[in-house]
């Protein structure tokens, strides 16, 4: 290329760098607040910062695996020293180290973990966090022989800052988990597997660190364009006050592209922490995400700092809105029948520490079946929610605060329940497919009236609706009739209730023994919460055997009960849909029976035998009735607008 056509080419770059440079800032306004400074401010477009970071590091190879029945590993000091006189058994991450079905396996043990690892390289003012997914019970972690921490929740991401890490030599993790069900623990209805279920990665930490970072969709022109929410925590690692800058890249699923940098105009000083909450305009024609066409929009957001990139954080999110309107669910401005069934993380030979083809298998068989929605009692796993992103299929997001009123009488149980709720919600919300928050399940039917539980409800409401504003917020009761109206429930958007009339018998002044009595009740809720979505959030009945359709425990039983319920559904233009109880059979304790009588031959094995399909795959016939039923909406859909 001769020299004058080189110049020709940097003037026609230039040119076209300025147009669209002139375009790009009277089209995208970008406004950040950061906290506590005050209100709004717009922020300038420059360029991108440069110096990416290091990618973050699976630790997926190379795991043992030790059992430690006796509880002498720490005594020992197994985590400075690694217990080397003993032998350890290879596994894999994830992993549960309890999946054999017995009254010893449900009560749990200790096991031990061990990888080593060769450190990344030293880099100038960078740190490491190991980050964990999810590790039953009790986690306790060193690394090098130096004690890092322990975690107590055994539903949600944790992690601890790799303080003694050793750049590029070798490195062993030592992680120590207790499943123990101890005095006081409060009941679960699903099996107690211990160990590391799910990732291990080790990210990287710059000196600028964005923490819970979400990107929220927001519609606006009745559902024809929108912007996405970014929010999270901006702490300054390093020794100095840093200017940061958040360079958000939004990527549509037609592959248009749309970037912005913007400067935080200010700083934040050493070890100081500011919140940041702008938004991106994502402009038309957007591609809308739900059932049926589950368009996702890619996004990258890098925090930078003196023109180094500290982080980056990528996703993909969906432009969907959810609302209630006079008692109605909508998505995308179109009324919204839920129809679903719900999942535990339980498969043969893994227990909770679903692999990657567990996930395939359980998203295809909601898929199969024409689910919709699924609802889970705990925060899902980031691999299976990207799938259900995916698949286009709803979930019905919540975290185990369940049958937790004893635990919310104290100060300190209320702050452990919420602690939770917050992880559960700022751990999903960037998905899609999340459209509810529940706070709770099958807490006490007079809510309104039990101090803690009150107490706990009103705090947990508002920091739902805050922490993530695209989704209604629900709470999960029971089905008992004869209670009072209880006022807080009118604070929700949502009602879950979990219908067992015609199964299990209720309680005493409260029953539920007869299936006539499920449409009187729910037609009660509705006038006493007009303005709440109701959805029959549960219901199901065990099926083991053939027999008689009058019989509980039959398949034919099953199919009944399941296609009354669907009937009745049909009836009540004020529901919302149902979710059923559940999509596969898993261990719930030793002695399980759900509400039958198990026939001589085939006693109790701690399993729940409510699902559709089998503990080993096998479709029941009320699968293939509730996938007929789910194809064909009630007569009433369709009417309805916002």
């Amino acid at each position: 290329m001769s020299p004058a056509r080189r110049r020709l080419l940097r003037v026609e770059i230039v040119v076209a760098i300025v147009c669209f440079a002139a375009a790009f800032v009277k089209t995208i306004v970008v406004s950040l607040q950061v906290a506590p400074r005050g209100p709004s401010y717009l922020i300038r477009t420059t360029g991108p910062v440069a110096l990416t970071p290091p990618k973050p590091i699976p630790l997926t190879q190379g795991w043992q695996y030790l059992a430690d029945p006796g509880n002498i590993g720490l005594a020992d000091n197994w985590g400075d020293r690694g217990a080397t006189t003993f032998d350890w058994t290879p596994v894999t991450i994830p992993n549960s180290f309890n999946t054999t079905l017995s009254s010893a396996s449900d009560e749990g043990s200790v096991g031990w973990y061990r990888i080593s690892f060769q450190g990344p390289p030293a880099s100038s003012d960078r740190a490491w966090d190991l980050s964990f997914e999810e590790a039953r019970r009790i986690t306790d972690v060193w690394l090098n022989g130096r004690y890092l921490g322990q975690n107590t929740d055994p539903y949600v991401p944790f992690g601890f800052r790799a303080s003694s890490l050793r750049p590029g030599a070798s490195n062993e993790l030592v992680v120590r988990v207790d499943n123990r069900l101890l005095p006081g623990h409060v009941p679960e209805d699903w099996w107690n597997y211990g160990g590391i279920v799910r990732p291990v990665t080790l990210e990287p930490v710059g000196r600028i660190q964005l923490e819970n970072l979400g990107v929220l969709p927001q519609l606006s022109c009745h559902y024809t364009c929108g912007s996405l929410l970014v929010i999270g925590t901006l702490t300054n690692h390093s020794p100095e006050a840093l200017s940061p800058s958040l360079a958000v890249k939004v990527t549509s699923p037609r592959g248009t592209t749309v970037s912005a940098t913007s400067n935080q105009q200010g700083e934040i000083g050493p070890g100081a922490s500011e919140t940041v909450r702008f938004r991106v305009p994502v402009h038309g024609p957007l591609s809308l995400w739900g059932p049926g066409h589950p368009a996702l929009y890619g996004v990258s957001v890098a925090t930078g700092a003196q023109n180094r990139v500290e982080q980056v954080n990528t996703m993909q999110v969906g432009m969907r809105s959810v609302e209630v309107v006079h008692g109605l669910l909508y998505l995308n401005g179109q009324r919204l029948w839920l129809h679903g069934a719900s999942i535990v993380d339980d498969m043969p030979g893994h227990g909770a520490a679903l692999t990657s083809s567990d996930i395939d298998t359980i998203v295809s068989e909601l898929q199969s079946l024409g689910a919709n929605i699924t609802r889970a009692h705990y925060l899902l796993s980031n691999a299976m929610l990207d799938k259900l992103d995916q698949a286009g299929i709803l979930v019905w997001d919540q975290p185990p605060v369940y049958h937790y009123d004893s635990v919310l009488q104290t100060a300190a149980g209320r702050a452990g329940a919420l602690a939770m709720l917050e992880k559960t919600i700022i751990a999903a919300r960037n998905h899609p497919s999340v459209v509810i928050n529940s706070i709770g399940n099958e807490l006490s039917p007079t809510p309104s009236t039990t101090p803690g539980t009150l107490s706990y409800l009103q705090q947990a409401i508002p920091l739902a609706r805050k922490l993530d504003p695209t989704a209604p917020v629900a709470l999960d009761i029971y089905c008992y009739p004869g209670y009072p109206l209880q006022p807080i429930y009118s604070k929700l958007n949502v009602l879950g209730i979990n219908d067992y009339f015609g199964w299990y018998p209720g309680v005493a002044g409260h029953s539920t023994a007869s299936f006539s009595e499920l449409a009187p009740f729910l037609t009660e809720q509705h006038a006493r919460y007009p303005g709440q979505a109701l959805v029959v959030s549960e219901f199901g009945a065990e099926a083991l055997y053939d027999g008689l359709a009058d019989v509980k425990g039959t398949y034919q039983f099953q199919s009944d009960y399941l296609r009354s319920t669907l009937d009745v559904m049909d009836t009540l233009p004020f529901m919302n849909g149902t979710i059923y109880w559940a999509l596969r059979e898993f261990a719930v304790r030793p002695g399980w029976t759900g509400g039958f009588t198990p026939p001589p031959q085939d006693p109790p094995t701690g399993l729940t035998y409510k699902p559709l399909i089998t503990y080993g795959g096998v479709q029941k016939p009320a699968f293939s009735v509730a996938k007929q039923m789910f194809t064909d909406p009630p007569p009433f859909m369709g009417r309805f607008a916002p």
